[in-house]
């Protein structure tokens, strides 16, 4: 299964050499995972206890408009439906941002403190953003690992075994990051990912920030 985001640069069959069917698919703004999605989770456990998925690929990229927004100011107010929409789907990023103690992102709050004179989208490059990116797909895996469906598939020993992995696509150049946060049941072995990635292109994408 491949969680990703819903930028149209980074769907699974621009990242991997998967041919149609090879991959059961669920996208959403900065590719999160929260139990109270019914959606995603619908989608995750069809594909585990349906489909009979073995691998969950959380897969983040790097000038993620949607982690962009998370570290930007509020928008002003009155808000529509649409800010509504988009601020409280990304409220667990901006929690993220807030909490985070990963060096980059902690300078980067320093420096501009309460979102204030935060940098355009075309800073995206920022060391910040980019560790953000990683500490979402991080986030993401932890929460899929911890959820009531992976647990109860952890706890019997006569199902097929399930892995969930962290990766970051860089648009740029289009390597891919193995984050080394593979999670799979207690005391097994954690295989690679089995998919894959299609060669870089030989010219990078027009870096261009989609952002909700």
């Amino acid at each position: 299964m491949f969680l990703g985001c819903s930028d149209s640069r980074v769907s699974e069959g621009t990242i991997f050499d998967a041919l149609p069917g090879m991959m059961f698919a669920e996208r959403n703004i900065a590719n999160q995972y929260n139990e109270n999605d019914r959606n995603t989770n619908a989608v995750m456990s069809y594909a585990v206890e349906g489909l009979g998925v073995q691998h969950i690929i959380v897969m983040g990229h790097q000038h993620c408009g949607g982690v962009k927004a998370a570290v930007d100011p509020f928008p002003p107010q009155p808000w529509d439906t649409a800010d509504f929409a988009v601020q409280e789907w990304i409220l667990p990023l901006r929690k993220l941002y807030a909490e985070s103690d990963r060096p980059e992102i902690v300078e980067y709050r320093d420096k501009y403190p309460g979102g204030v004179n935060v940098p355009s989208p075309s800073d995206l490059r920022d060391a910040a953003l980019r560790a953000m990116v990683e500490e979402n797909v991080k986030k993401t895996v932890s929460k899929i690992a911890s959820s009531q469906l992976i647990e109860e598939r952890y706890s019997n020993s006569t199902k097929a075994a399930v892995f969930i992995h962290g990766l970051v696509y860089d648009l740029e150049n289009g390597t891919i990051t193995n984050l080394d946060v593979s999670v799979g049941p207690p005391g097994m072995r954690i295989p690679p990912v089995p998919f894959p990635h299609r060669k870089a292109p030989t010219k990078a994408f027009m870096v261009q920030s989609y952002g909700p």
